[in-house]
């Protein structure tokens, strides 16, 4: 496991708030979520999905692991360390799991901007372990570099029986290019403690390679230099 996370069982948060991009397991579809003020003043998160069209500079060398408390009616609760060191104790309550959290950059067509995105769902782990695993085996050759990636496709994982049966959807990632870090994905840590990598003053992708694997959401051909 490259993250270091058992995937098979269940696992005062603090730091600057970061837009930031969901994935929906239980859907297998990405949305950003903008906040725009309203007419009468006031503000609210307008969902856009981006599924079709999702891709991003990660920000892998960043990576922060731990355990999160989602409760309805309440701010994401979190306590995280940097990939590499301990996993955080985790607290008593049942709520609590483990999960990940890291930054990216979209793509032009997907928003352009700088987000966040956090999970603690079993399969979107499964799928960004197999990423990182990717990442590890292609950073030595792209030294300074983070990977662009793009969603290919997601994969359905029933678990359960009868009245308990579910279906979640892995989502399938693919390195399509490497490019020195943009200058504004700028890493904005959760974990006391954590050194932000200081960004590069330019940012030039390298080709696309790789191809699509399974079938499910088609990515939209686009340049891979369009991240601002």
């Amino acid at each position: 496991m490259a993250l270091g996370m058992n995937l098979n069982g269940s696992s005062g948060d603090g730091g600057n708030i970061v837009p930031y991009v969901k994935y929906d397991s239980r859907a297998g579809r990405f949305s950003r979520a903008d906040r725009k003020q309203g007419p009468d003043g006031n503000y609210a998160n307008d969902v856009v999905d981006i599924t079709t069209t999702f891709k991003a500079v990660v920000d892998m060398e960043n990576i922060e692991i731990g355990y999160f408390k989602f409760a309805a009616g309440s701010a994401p609760l979190s306590l995280l360390a940097p990939l590499g060191s301990p996993m955080p104790q985790k607290p008593g309550d049942a709520d609590w799991k483990q999960g990940v959290r890291f930054m990216l950059k979209l793509h032009a067509n997907c928003g352009g901007d700088v987000r966040e995105c956090t999970s603690n769902a079993a399969s979107f782990l499964r799928g960004f372990d197999e990423l990182h695993s990717a990442y590890e085996a292609g950073k030595a050759a792209n030294a300074g570099k983070l990977p662009i990636v793009s969603l290919t496709t997601t994969q359905p994982v029933t678990s359960g029986q009868g009245a308990k049966k579910s279906t979640n959807y892995q989502p399938v990632f693919e390195i399509v290019g490497w490019a020195p870090r943009p200058n504004d994905l700028v890493f904005v840590p959760k974990a006391i403690g954590h050194q932000t990598a200081v960004p590069p003053v330019e940012f030039v992708t390298a080709p696309a390679t790789g191809s699509t694997v399974v079938s499910a959401p088609k990515v939209l051909a686009t340049a891979d230099n369009d991240f601002g």
